[in-house]
């Protein structure tokens, strides 16, 4: 067996710092450079990538823990039809360590629908078309979406996503972790909320956990709607910096939000602790658990 060149050992330690424990599991492993790649390199090695995610996408099986690994990149759109992919940014820049990716018109970046399921997006700075978010469901319940070690709204010309990840549908099991989402008020682009959730489906479980919002004008995290009395989401150990001293401007749960478990979150206003209650709870009493989330340096429970 063959050992490793520079640039592969490279680019498996910057994986192992940059975004946690990567398996080499039994799946095909293909590289990306969305700048300086050709889709008719043969892709399975870093010094001939693929151009495109999308053909990445093509090469990739259902189900069998295929890895596509992005160098580089500047635009594309990505429907995500593959289950069990994962979608790994790697930047060469050590001062800049996401892969950017921007808008490409009025679109999403990442979309996806019931073929997602099980897929993990991890590495990116992601801008947005206006009206739509970095990373967006439409159609159909993924199971098992993993996203995390991704910036949300970089300030580059011509992304003005409304929110960095937006449900429209439905998601089963999401998990989010370790994301950051930069409003407008605060040097980034989103315009809206950073994560925004708009379904009337049932989310079933999923967890939103130790990522950090700034900025954002609509809220951090907003849960319109769902079906009624259900949920079982578990925001935790987040943190909000929020753009204006309002009600529900750090998390909101919509009138229909059941057996959400919030928990160990800080939102703050300027240098003083907020006039205004950054959560707010919309459902009928006892329908959702809050305990220990602080406004300021106090524990507050929700509007």
């Amino acid at each position: 067996m063959g050992s490793a060149n520079t640039l592969e050992k490279a680019i498996y330690l910057k994986l192992m710092a940059g975004v946690g424990c990567f398996p080499w599991a039994t799946g095909n492993v293909f590289f990306v450079d969305g700048v300086a790649g050709d889709n008719a390199n043969v892709g399975t090695i870093p010094t001939a990538p693929w151009l495109t995610i999308t053909y990445a996408l093509t090469q990739c099986v259902d189900n069998n823990d295929d890895y596509i690994i992005v160098l580089n990149h500047w635009q594309e759109v990505v429907a995500i039809s593959v289950a069990q992919v994962h979608i790994i940014g790697v930047s060469s820049n050590p001062s800049h360590s996401f892969v950017q990716m921007n808008a490409a018109g009025a679109t999403a970046i990442f979309t996806v629908t019931a073929a997602s399921s099980d897929c993990e997006i991890a590495g990116f700075s992601f801008g947005g078309g206006a009206t739509h978010a970095g990373i967006e469901n439409t159609a159909g319940t993924p199971e098992g979406l993993y996203i995390h070690d991704c910036q949300f709204g970089h300030s580059l010309a011509a992304n003005t996503p409304q929110d960095g990840i937006r449900v429209a549908l439905n998601a089963t099991a999401i998990r989010v972790e370790n994301c950051s989402f930069y409003g407008n008020a605060a040097g980034g682009t989103l315009s809206r909320d950073g994560i925004y959730w708009a379904s009337a489906a049932d989310p079933l479980n999923g967890t939103i956990i130790n990522n950090q919002f700034i900025g954002c004008p609509g809220s951090g995290i907003n849960f319109v709607s769902v079906s009624a009395g259900t949920g079982g989401i578990t925001i935790k150990d987040n943190v909000f910096a929020c753009d204006a001293d309002t009600q529900g401007s750090a998390i909101t749960l919509g009138a229909t939000c059941g057996d959400f478990f919030v928990v160990d979150n800080r939102a703050q206003f300027g240098e003083n602790a907020m006039a205004a209650n950054p959560y707010l709870d919309g459902a009928a009493l006892d329908s959702n658990h809050w305990s220990n989330n602080i406004s300021g340096n106090a524990v507050i429970y929700p509007a």
